[in-house]
Protein backbone atom coordinates (compact mmCIF):
# COMPACT_ATOMS: atom_id res chain seq x y z
CA UNK A 1 0.00 0.00 0.00
CA UNK A 2 1.29 3.24 -0.43
CA UNK A 3 1.49 6.25 1.71
CA UNK A 4 -0.61 7.92 -0.70
CA UNK A 5 -3.04 5.32 -0.12
CA UNK A 6 -3.40 5.34 3.34
CA UNK A 7 -2.89 8.98 4.09
CA UNK A 8 -5.72 10.86 5.27
CA UNK A 9 -7.24 13.51 3.22
CA UNK A 10 -6.48 17.03 3.52
CA UNK A 11 -9.05 19.05 5.55
CA UNK A 12 -9.91 22.81 4.04
CA UNK A 13 -8.56 25.56 6.23
CA UNK A 14 -9.97 26.39 9.48
CA UNK A 15 -11.35 29.94 7.72
CA UNK A 16 -13.50 27.89 5.53
CA UNK A 17 -15.19 25.60 8.06
CA UNK A 18 -15.73 29.36 10.20
CA UNK A 19 -17.32 30.60 6.96
CA UNK A 20 -19.16 27.48 6.36
CA UNK A 21 -20.50 27.78 10.42
CA UNK A 22 -21.84 31.08 9.19
CA UNK A 23 -24.68 29.65 6.98
CA UNK A 24 -24.69 26.18 8.87
CA UNK A 25 -25.21 27.91 12.51
CA UNK A 26 -28.32 29.64 11.87
CA UNK A 27 -29.70 27.17 9.01
CA UNK A 28 -29.92 24.68 12.19
CA UNK A 29 -31.54 26.89 14.27
CA UNK A 30 -34.95 27.09 11.49
CA UNK A 31 -37.22 24.97 10.32
CA UNK A 32 -35.28 24.16 7.74
CA UNK A 33 -32.91 22.35 10.06
CA UNK A 34 -34.33 19.00 8.14
CA UNK A 35 -31.61 19.89 5.11
CA UNK A 36 -28.72 18.71 6.89
CA UNK A 37 -29.32 18.17 10.85
CA UNK A 38 -29.24 14.24 9.89
CA UNK A 39 -25.47 14.37 10.28
CA UNK A 40 -24.72 17.76 11.97
CA UNK A 41 -26.06 19.05 15.16
CA UNK A 42 -25.42 22.35 17.30
CA UNK A 43 -23.17 22.35 20.50
CA UNK A 44 -23.37 25.05 23.03
CA UNK A 45 -21.41 25.42 25.96
CA UNK A 46 -19.76 27.76 27.94
CA UNK A 47 -16.11 29.18 27.32
CA UNK A 48 -13.41 27.74 30.06
CA UNK A 49 -11.38 31.21 29.83
CA UNK A 50 -14.10 33.88 28.33
CA UNK A 51 -17.17 32.32 29.85
CA UNK A 52 -19.20 33.18 27.17
CA UNK A 53 -21.54 31.33 25.57
CA UNK A 54 -20.54 29.56 22.48
CA UNK A 55 -22.21 27.42 19.81
CA UNK A 56 -20.69 25.10 17.19
CA UNK A 57 -22.31 22.82 14.17
CA UNK A 58 -20.56 19.50 14.72
CA UNK A 59 -21.15 16.43 12.92
CA UNK A 60 -22.23 13.52 15.31
CA UNK A 61 -23.80 9.90 14.54
CA UNK A 62 -26.02 8.40 16.74
CA UNK A 63 -24.41 5.73 19.36
CA UNK A 64 -26.36 3.91 21.82
CA UNK A 65 -29.49 4.75 23.04
CA UNK A 66 -29.26 7.98 24.15
CA UNK A 67 -26.28 8.81 23.18
CA UNK A 68 -24.10 10.05 20.40
CA UNK A 69 -20.53 10.22 19.53
CA UNK A 70 -19.25 13.48 17.90
CA UNK A 71 -15.54 13.72 16.55
CA UNK A 72 -13.06 16.83 15.66
CA UNK A 73 -9.55 17.25 14.27
CA UNK A 74 -10.28 20.69 15.27
CA UNK A 75 -9.36 20.89 19.14
CA UNK A 76 -11.04 24.42 19.78
CA UNK A 77 -13.71 23.22 21.42
CA UNK A 78 -12.66 19.66 22.67
CA UNK A 79 -10.78 21.32 25.50
CA UNK A 80 -13.79 23.07 26.86
CA UNK A 81 -15.77 19.66 27.55
CA UNK A 82 -12.72 18.20 29.33
CA UNK A 83 -14.18 18.94 32.65
CA UNK A 84 -17.59 17.09 31.63
CA UNK A 85 -19.66 20.47 31.86
CA UNK A 86 -23.50 20.01 30.81
CA UNK A 87 -23.76 21.02 27.57
CA UNK A 88 -27.28 22.04 25.40
CA UNK A 89 -27.29 19.91 21.74
CA UNK A 90 -29.59 20.57 18.91
CA UNK A 91 -30.05 17.23 17.01
CA UNK A 92 -32.73 17.32 14.43
CA UNK A 93 -34.50 20.48 15.81
CA UNK A 94 -34.87 19.45 19.61
CA UNK A 95 -32.84 21.03 22.45
CA UNK A 96 -31.18 18.60 24.55
CA UNK A 97 -29.01 18.47 27.97
CA UNK A 98 -25.95 16.38 27.32
CA UNK A 99 -23.12 15.21 29.25
CA UNK A 100 -19.74 14.57 27.64
CA UNK A 101 -17.02 12.34 27.42
CA UNK A 102 -13.83 13.21 26.12
CA UNK A 103 -11.53 10.51 24.84
CA UNK A 104 -8.09 11.90 24.23
CA UNK A 105 -6.36 8.75 24.80
CA UNK A 106 -5.34 7.03 21.04
CA UNK A 107 -6.09 3.29 22.40
CA UNK A 108 -9.15 3.96 23.84
CA UNK A 109 -9.72 6.69 20.12
CA UNK A 110 -9.19 2.99 18.08
CA UNK A 111 -11.26 1.08 20.16
CA UNK A 112 -14.06 3.25 19.08
CA UNK A 113 -12.93 3.98 15.86
CA UNK A 114 -12.93 -0.16 14.94
CA UNK A 115 -16.56 -0.07 16.70
CA UNK A 116 -17.79 2.78 14.85
CA UNK A 117 -16.28 0.85 12.18
CA UNK A 118 -18.26 -2.67 12.70
CA UNK A 119 -21.45 -0.72 13.72
CA UNK A 120 -21.61 1.86 10.62
CA UNK A 121 -19.38 -0.30 7.69
CA UNK A 122 -16.04 0.77 6.21
CA UNK A 123 -17.61 3.17 3.78
CA UNK A 124 -19.00 4.94 6.74
CA UNK A 125 -15.94 4.80 8.53
CA UNK A 126 -13.63 5.91 5.45
CA UNK A 127 -16.46 9.12 5.24
CA UNK A 128 -14.50 10.29 8.84
CA UNK A 129 -11.69 11.58 6.51
CA UNK A 130 -9.02 10.06 8.58
CA UNK A 131 -7.89 7.77 6.46
CA UNK A 132 -9.36 4.23 7.17
CA UNK A 133 -10.18 1.96 3.63
CA UNK A 134 -13.63 2.38 2.60
CA UNK A 135 -13.63 -1.50 0.75
CA UNK A 136 -12.94 -3.62 4.06
CA UNK A 137 -12.34 -3.44 8.15
CA UNK A 138 -9.54 -1.74 9.28
CA UNK A 139 -6.27 -3.45 10.22
CA UNK A 140 -5.44 -2.24 13.89
CA UNK A 141 -2.21 -0.29 12.28
CA UNK A 142 -4.98 1.88 10.71
CA UNK A 143 -7.06 1.95 13.40
CA UNK A 144 -4.01 3.41 15.19
CA UNK A 145 -3.13 5.95 12.97
CA UNK A 146 -6.25 7.42 12.99
CA UNK A 147 -6.50 7.75 16.49
CA UNK A 148 -3.97 10.19 15.95
CA UNK A 149 -6.08 12.46 13.95
CA UNK A 150 -8.53 12.60 16.02
CA UNK A 151 -10.64 13.68 19.42
CA UNK A 152 -13.88 11.87 20.02
CA UNK A 153 -17.03 12.66 22.68
CA UNK A 154 -19.78 10.64 23.48
CA UNK A 155 -22.73 13.04 24.61
CA UNK A 156 -24.80 11.11 26.98
CA UNK A 157 -28.34 12.92 26.78
CA UNK A 158 -30.11 13.79 29.76
CA UNK A 159 -33.20 12.20 30.31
Amino acid sequence: MSKTENAAPKLPPVKVFRLMNRVIRPLLASRLHRLISGRVMLLSYTGRKTGRDITVPISYFAWDPGTVLAMSSQLSWIPNLRTGPTVRLRIRGREHDAVPTVFEEHIAIAELLAEFARRNGPRAAKALMLGLPGDRQPAPEELRAASQRTRLVVFRLAQ
